[in-house]
């Protein structure tokens, strides 16, 4: 019996909430189509992608536009400065690193609005109030607040602009590894490759465009082992790679996944196939990482960790700025302080574990055995 039932959504507040449709509905109807592609549509899902299929061709007017309005400009858009990426593997402190950052005036990102709706930019005014009355209020897997404003990871809008999206595993989670060895390490074909850098170029492009700031900052987990492509595009990218206590980033990041799967797929999968993609993904992200950060240039990435930044975030982010050569800090350190001073009062979510749980997700992420859990996880 599947852990994911089609009648379940997404809980927070307090209410559920079950989308009617998939985020492919921003997407083109082509698109959609080459996205479900050769992939099993479990029972009770088909309504739901009929449904994102005819809300995706009433909303293809507003595609034309987007493109009649921004291609020429974006062509002549320039990125002045190196691009910031946020890497680290997902509830590893990459959200609170990334909405602290944004608070810099020179710092361009992809907003919750533009990551499910990357072309539709221009039509904001439509759009925008229908996504705010309809998206809970804050994320259910932490509480962290939502707002179509705030900054967001890039990668489901990419899913929408083009068929090439490591996030499509919400959607189809036995094709896990399937989309790595595709839209992570990009074992395609090189016209795959060159188009989801051209895609990919665009967005970046209208985050920059669109907020009238120079500089883009990413906050993407699937780019922690997608270094070479990024070099490619960008050689002198700079990078901030964040790591967090691995029993609690695996803790955390299974409650995510599992509170925000079933608002999303179109096939079932049980708890014990969901654990062990998890542990698949955790290994493969951090090996990949660590043999491609060699290929970043000396001085444009810095490492860090999430329960040693907070003690000083403060401190801490102008070490970074340092590290890495950034201008603004100055600049932007009341703002910084201020985002710093909203956050004292959130509450991180604490895990009790038996000795035997506990021994077992030691051996499933291969920690020593003189491992000690940090605070937040207590072992009875």
């Amino acid at each position: 019996m599947s852990l994911f039932g089609r009648k379940k959504g997404w809980k927070a507040n307090g209410k559920e909430f079950r989308p009617l449709c998939s985020p492919l509905l921003a997407g083109s109807v082509n698109n959609i189509r080459l996205a479900v592609k050769g992939h099993k549509i479990d029972q009770g899902y088909h309504l739901k992608l009929y449904r994102t299929y005819i809300a995706s061709a009433l909303i293809t007017p507003f595609r034309w536009y987007e493109h009649a309005r921004y291609d020429f400009f974006l062509k002549q858009q320039k990125i002045e400065k190196d691009p910031l990426f946020i890497l680290g593997h997902w509830r590893s402190g990459t959200t609170y690193l990334h909405n602290l950052l944004s608070q810099d005036p020179q710092m361009a990102y992809v907003s919750t609005y533009q990551s499910v709706f990357p072309e539709l930019l221009g039509s904001k005014w439509v759009f925008r109030p229908v996504m705010r009355a309809l998206m809970p209020k804050k994320r259910a897997a932490d509480n962290v607040e939502l707002n179509v404003k705030y900054p967001q990871e890039e990668e489901f809008g990419l899913g929408n602009m083009c068929h090439y999206c490591y996030y499509y595993f919400w959607l189809f989670p036995h094709q896990v590894k399937e989309y790595y060895n595709k839209f992570i390490k990009f074992k395609v074909d090189k016209k795959i490759k060159e188009e989801w850098k051209e895609q990919y170029l665009r967005l970046v492009k209208k985050a920059i465009y669109d907020l009238k700031r120079p500089r883009f900052i990413s906050k993407n987990p699937p780019n922690t082992g997608r270094i070479p492509i990024i070099l490619e595009m960008f050689p002198n990218a700079k990078f901030i790679y964040i790591k967090r206590d691995p029993i609690t980033t695996f803790l955390s990041t299974k409650r995510f996944f599992k509170s925000t799967i079933p608002a999303l797929q179109f096939q079932n999968i049980n708890e014990n196939e969901l654990e062990s993609f998890i542990v698949n993904i955790y290994h493969r992200l951090l090996k990949d990482y660590k043999f491609d950060k060699k290929q970043i240039p000396n001085g444009n990435l810095i490492e860090i960790s999430y329960e040693e930044f907070l003690k000083q975030p403060l401190k801490n982010l102008k070490q970074i700025y340092h590290s890495l050569g950034l201008d603004g800090f100055f600049k932007a350190q009341s703002l910084f302080k201020q985002y710093i001073n909203s956050q004292k009062n959130f509450k991180k979510k604490d895990y009790i574990l038996s000795q035997e749980e506990f021994a077992r997700i030691k051996k499933l992420l291969n920690l020593p055995d003189d491992y000690k859990p940090l605070n937040g996880i207590k072992v009875e």
